[in-house]
């Protein structure tokens, strides 16, 4: 896999995000907060964190970067970390039941509740967050009159 693709863009910061998910849920639970459902809001900002950081590692590698390149590593990170810490979440609800039950009761609607079906609303809410950021970074980085363009015009114009 190439380094200036968007799949290897996508993965290294689909681990990053992974990382840092998983730390912040691994020290929710050394605080004893993990029961506390709205804390999760939070993870936005480690999800952002990695969908910037790969999209500018990919505006840093190709020379052809483009709108879609972008738009396209923000959302292949955003869904290859939301896939992966569901599966890690997943594992953990199996793992421990008592922690299921507790979002059971805490939930308006915790009685449809499963272990497959929270891992299946964080890849949503994940991959839905991550093509957010992924579209809002893209305005910071979007060219708005691409640098080649104006070569062209300017040439044109001499040339007349």
């Amino acid at each position: 896999m190439k380094k200036d693709s968007i799949e290897y863009n996508g993965i290294i910061g689909g681990i990053i995000v992974f990382i840092g998910l998983v730390a912040y849920f691994l020290i929710m639970m050394a605080a004893g907060l993990e029961h506390n459902l709205e804390l999760r809001t939070l993870n936005i900002i480690i999800m952002g964190a990695g969908v910037f950081y790969s999209i500018k590692s990919i505006k840093n590698r190709n020379s052809d970067f483009d709108y879609f390149k972008g738009i396209g590593t923000g959302m292949f990170t955003a869904v290859s970390s939301s896939l992966a810490f569901a599966i890690y979440i997943f594992i953990y609800l199996l793992s421990n039941p008592e922690f299921l039950q507790e979002i059971k009761n805490v939930e308006p609607f915790g009685n449809y509740l499963n272990a497959f079906l929270i891992s299946f609303i964080i890849i949503m809410e994940g991959s839905g967050s991550g093509f957010f950021l992924s579209f809002g970074i893209m305005q910071w980085y979007k060219k708005r009159t691409p640098e080649k363009f104006l070569k062209e015009q300017k040439d044109s114009k001499k040339s007349k």
